[in-house]
């Protein structure tokens, strides 16, 4: 039953469904062609002998006969039947009178009007016999010849004609079968690898590949699936480096706690060391939670089940609202918060989620540049994009970790990242946030100088229809 299902024998068997049916076409109209040609063939001859008799026709002393009938025992090859009727229908003349037809009086009426007719008829024994019935002039009245030969030979003919084509018709669908299958198991063959090297596949070892061995609709089938294993394969790699990221980032405020609290339930001690206990442990709950939420934040992005609130969003507004929550900031650690131009452009987009990205550039932009230095925030139109920098004069990033700082958990520095409370995610956060708006996110950076991050987010169709209107 599974060798029925199989692509192979179904192909084959429809493969060999259309040849025999074209076969049997072939063969019908074959047979009908040689038929009429073998027919056509006769007819002709039968009215060759007719004009030939015309010519031998004798009539001496009341008798009617011809030169030369050319007649013989109906039965041999060749042999025919000649029969001479007067003008009143009376049969004058007959080569065989051995042989008896029925249907001759039909064609004497038809041939006495002028009329010639070929008919297939029965002899009195059953045999075959081609007639032609023509008028015939004489002198001086018209008579009606007809002459008849046996179809005997041409029905043998066609019999084995018909025998050949059937057993060449079935000769061919037997062979063509077998050659069918094999071509068909040969042109499977690639499928069959790809099966089993798709079977030995797993999900711990997706490094193998299937063997590419032709530019056909197979080996683009085989690069396809090349190609979505290594995709599966980088997932499968991101996603056991996120898991061990996270187990590392939540192990050392796990550790941390638990060192804590082990320590102050040892012995009775201060309430001064009671508090500095419960506010480190508070410190790193806190680090615990904000790195829980920013880990279902990624979670819900790589599913696509993210819901985006789209409004129109006044970049203007939202960057000075959030100049002003984090101006505190940058006073605290002794830096200036420069605002360069803000052009008033508005964006379709989740307005929430555009603060955070925002604010995570911003808290990335005061954290990493030290005391006496300056964060300036800006927006400006380029085409039918805003572009939002956000430009610090901090430590800078080395060149060779630019490519790599938006990728999970990824630290430059992972000692002064864990001091300043970073967990790496907030770039990768940042990132995704404005794709999933259709726009981009560049860096530059040069050491002890500072970096530069752009946000280029596509303007709403608001936004330009005024801005036209301003030109």
């Amino acid at each position: 039953m599974r060798f029925a299902k199989s692509i192979k024998f179904r192909l084959t068997i429809w493969y060999l469904v259309v040849l025999g049916a074209l076969l049997i076409v072939f063969g019908v109209a074959a047979y009908f062609m040689l038929s009429h040609s073998l027919y056509q063939s006769l007819d002709d001859s039968l009215k060759l002998r007719v004009v030939q008799l015309e010519g031998s026709l004798e009539i001496k002393d009341g008798s009617i006969g011809f030169q030369d009938t050319g007649q013989g025992d109906f039965g041999a090859q060749l042999a025919e039947l000649v029969l001479l009727y007067s003008a009143n229908g009376n049969l004058l003349y007959q080569s065989d009178p051995r042989v008896e037809i029925t249907q001759v009086d039909t064609l004497v009426t038809q041939a006495l009007a002028g009329n010639s007719t070929l008919v297939t008829a029965k002899t009195g024994d059953g045999q075959g016999i081609r007639l032609y019935a023509a008028p015939l002039k004489g002198k001086p009245d018209i008579y009606a010849v007809v002459v008849g030969r046996s179809t005997a030979e041409l029905t043998d003919v066609l019999e084995r004609f018909r025998y050949i084509l059937i057993f060449a018709v079935l000769a061919t669908i037997a062979l063509a079968g077998g050659g069918g299958f094999f071509l068909a198991k040969r042109a499977f063959k690639p499928v069959e690898q790809i099966t089993r090297t798709a079977r030995e596949i797993e999900e711990s070892d997706l490094s193998r590949r299937i063997k590419v061995h032709s530019d056909d609709e197979l080996g683009r089938l085989a690069s396809t699936l090349n190609q979505m294993i290594a995709r599966l394969e980088m997932a499968f790699s991101r996603q056991r480096q996120f898991t061990a990221d996270a187990s590392h980032e939540l192990r050392t405020p796990l550790a941390i706690i638990q060192a804590e609290s082990t320590l102050a339930l040892r012995k009775k001690r201060a309430e001064s060391d009671y508090r500095r206990s419960l506010g480190l442990i508070s410190r790193e709950v806190s680090h615990m939670s904000a790195l829980v939420d920013k880990l279902l934040f990624l979670a819900r992005s790589d599913t696509g089940k993210e819901q985006l609130n789209l409004e129109a969003v006044n970049l203007k507004e939202l960057l000075t609202d959030l100049a002003s929550e984090t101006e505190v900031l940058c006073q605290e650690k002794g830096l200036q918060l420069k605002l360069g131009p803000l052009e008033n452009l508005v964006v379709k987009g989740d307005k929430v989620e555009l603060k955070q990205l925002f604010f995570n550039l911003l808290d990335n932009a005061i954290r990493y540049t030290p005391s006496g230095g300056s964060v300036t925030v800006s927006v400006e139109r380029k085409g039918e994009t805003a572009v939002v920098a956000i430009e610090d004069s901090g430590i800078g990033i080395p060149e060779e970790h630019i490519p790599h700082i938006f990728e999970h958990f990824y630290r430059v520095d992972k000692a002064r990242s864990r001091a300043e409370g970073g967990s790496g995610l907030g770039l990768s956060i940042c990132q995704h946030i404005a794709e999933v708006h259709c726009g981009r996110i560049e860096v530059e950076s040069q050491i002890d100088k500072g970096s530069t991050f752009s946000v280029s987010l596509p303007l709403s169709e608001s936004s330009q229809s005024n801005d036209d209107k301003q030109r």
